[in-house]
């Protein structure tokens, strides 16, 4: 085959774009098979290596691969395959080039992959389409995703790299009409075709993930101005608008932008008689209800972004959603408006005033914004619209929860050094007293049910130092490793029941609070560790498998090194679970790991905690509960399965005088 003069530039341009933090977002890789390998000595053997290397790189990282292949390619006489050529490849051996279609559909098929983007730039590209049927039947039953981008047809020479030159001139301009982020989706594949001339640009979708939290995008779109296509309504009034409109009359579409005027414009439309007799009638109250709940988020969102200016954070938004009992769906690009049109247009219910949730939203900004001011201005709001007293039911609500969650029992079993502990810490947090109330319990017997007893025995002390209305909710349990992996602090049985039945459990490590001399090093590191992952929509896990788990010297240095020091996910259940955590602790503030050792594949673990993170520690309470009461449906496997380990800000500000603790030595007290 002839010298592609332009290989090396578009190759080289290609991953720039891509690895640009404000573009592709990709992380660039460097090792012996780097994110970019330019060579004009590859064998078939360093294609598959440098795709194995990006493959196990995106399994550890839980995240999308996106895979470019850029150079000659070639079909063999009555067959569509397309075969990668390297430095000695030959368009009569097969075996001496890269079977493209396999090479896809292995990678997409790789469990803890989120997704693959490819993009094929060569002669016949089309035919590196890989067939969907060897996806389905694959280790994942294909629950994966796949996007494809090639450059020709399966019958078609490509010339002067020209995919890969129209691609990273649209991704460096912007596509007007994508929206935040730029796809391989119909809109793309248009914009190229309109550059490209001479070879049909095409395009191949797999979809079958049902945990994905988002579609799968190529690049941040440059040109995309928050508001420029949507006017004053963002994507979740939009959205649920032109759903309404076409069931109401379906030859009726949304103008662009929806401006306030337009939408007062079109409230007085369907206001008229003849408007509610055309197409179907319930429908024409839903678009009427829709557009009389967008102009009070139209209204809302300056308001809020006025009051709250202050204070504005994606922090505070993301806990205000939470309060307010908002699904992690419910966050957008726009998360202000997003979180405002969700309340009002999605989350409420046909028995209750449409604009409860929203004041439930509004009411949980004044709560967490700390301001009597703030919160007088927002009262006002809601007695404009009608919620007063929904908006004060909040209000009191939160700060009930408010005292509630700050109220906690905390149980330590640090004496359990072998075993079981003779006797039991407690402190009583939340009192409001400069010192915690502390108590000493004896076990009676060092075994399980002497150590429930204690817990008893605690439970009983701490409520009988509160007052009402105070109610003692929350129970944080410090544990040994070793009982860590054997025992459920959540199931000790107290008198009469589980402590996890009419209390919330979180499990900690005791070992953050020996008096030994590194423990305020590492509590330290475990701040500022969590302090990077506030801001973190999705799980900043880490994940470790068996191969991992098999060299512990490596695993060792790593630590050492800092690689694995936030949260740390399992796998799988370990048979020497007691020394992998021994080794972890010390060094992940949060570790999570299967419940039991029958897991349905090794990619359930991350998907569970994907999906549920937002709401992690506070949702595995009642997931244990669930299970109990077996109300999980019959699943294999669900957030009732997950154990955890839990060090928050919160707790290591209770290690604090720990980490400062004088230990007499034993001359001292001879």
């Amino acid at each position: 085959m002839p010298t592609l003069l332009r290989l090396d530039e578009a190759a080289r341009d290609l991953h720039a774009v891509l690895t640009d933090a404000s573009l592709g977002g990709c992380v660039p890789r460097s090792g012996e098979y780097e994110s970019l390998v330019v060579s004009d000595s590859l064998a078939p053997e360093d294609v598959h290596k440098a795709v194995r290397e990006a493959v196990r790189r995106a399994r550890e990282d839980n995240t999308v691969l996106v895979l470019a292949l850029l150079g000659h390619g070639f079909t063999t006489p009555q067959q569509t395959e397309l075969h990668f050529m390297v430095a000695d490849s030959s368009t009569g051996s097969p075996i001496s080039a890269v079977d493209v279609s396999r090479l896809l559909a292995v990678a997409a098929d790789e469990s803890g992959v989120e997704g693959v983007i490819a993009l094929i730039d060569t002669c016949y590209s089309a035919g590196g389409m890989p067939d969907a049927g060897r996806i389905a039947g694959g280790v994942r039953s294909g629950q994966t995703r796949l996007s494809v981008l090639t450059a020709a047809a399966a019958d078609q020479p490509a010339r002067g790299m020209r995919l890969t030159r129209a691609l990273v001139a649209i991704l460096r301009e912007g596509l007007t009409g994508a929206g935040v982020k730029v796809r391989v989706d119909a809109l793309l594949t248009g914009g190229l075709r309109k550059r490209i001339v001479g070879q049909a640009v095409g395009r191949f979708e797999y979809d079958n993930d049902p945990f994905a939290q988002e579609d799968l995008w190529l690049a941040r779109n440059v040109c995309f101005a928050p508001g420029a296509t949507g006017g004053a309504v963002g994507r979740v009034g939009r959205q649920a608008l032109e759903q309404a409109v076409t069931m109401w009359q379906a030859d009726k579409s949304l103008p662009t932008p929806l401006t306030r005027s337009v939408l007062e414009e079109l409230q007085d439309f369907v206001r008229q008689p003849e408007a509610s007799d055309t197409g179907d009638r319930d429908w024409h109250g839903r678009v009427t209800q829709l557009i009389s709940a967008l102009l009070v988020c139209v209204r809302t969102v300056p308001l809020l972004e006025s009051a709250l200016a202050s204070v504005m954070s994606t922090d505070l938004l993301r806990e205000a959603r939470r309060l307010a009992g908002l699904p992690p769906d419910a966050e957008g690009p726009e998360l202000l408006r997003d979180l405002v049109e969700y309340a009002a247009v999605r989350a409420p219910r046909g028995d209750e005033h449409p604009l409860r949730a929203s004041a439930r939203f509004v009411g949980a900004l004044a709560h967490l914004s700390g301001s009597d001011t703030v919160a007088e201005e927002l009262r006002e709001w809601a007695v404009g619209h009608g919620v007063i007293a929904e908006f004060n039911d909040a209000m009191t609500g939160f700060e009930r929860k408010r005292r509630q969650d700050g109220l906690r029992l905390v149980v330590s079993l640090a004496g359990a050094l072998t075993e079981w502990p003779e006797e039991v810490d407690a402190w009583l947090v939340g009192t409001g007293e400069r010192l915690p109330p502390y108590e000493r319990f004896p076990c009676g017997t060092a075994d399980r049910t002497g150590t429930g007893r204690a817990i008893g025995a605690a439970l009983t002390w701490a409520r009988a130092l509160l007052t009402a209305p105070q109610r003692l909710a929350n129970v944080d349990v410090a544990v040994p490793a070793h009982l860590l992996a054997s025992w459920r602090p959540e199931e000790a049985r107290i008198d009469r029941r589980l402590l996890g039945v009419h209390h919330d459990v979180v499990v900690r490590w005791s070992g953050r609070m020996d008096p030994d001399e590194g423990n305020s090093e590492m509590n330290d590191a475990a701040r500022k560790a969590l302090s990077r992952m506030t801001d973190c929509s999705a799980a900043p896990v880490e994940w470790i498998g068996a191969s991992v788990l098999g060299d512990r010297q490596v695993l060792e240095q790593e630590l050492l090194t800092g690689r694995y020091d936030t949260v740390v996910g399992l796998d799988h259940h370990p048979d020497d679970l007691q020394d992998t955590l021994e080794q972890l602790l010390p060094y992940a503030p949060i570790i999570l790991w299967p419940g039991h050792g029958s897991t349905p594949d090794r990619n359930w673990m991350r998907q569970l905690v994907r999906r549920h993170w937002l709401g992690l520690p506070q949702d595995l309470a009642p997931a244990y509960r669930k299970r109990w009461a077996r109300e999980h449906g019959g699943c294999v496997a669900c957030l009732g399965d997950v154990r955890s380990v839990w060090h928050d800000e919160s707790w290591l500000e209770f290690c604090r005088p720990f980490e400062q603790r004088v230990v007499t030595g034993p001359e001292e007290e001879l």
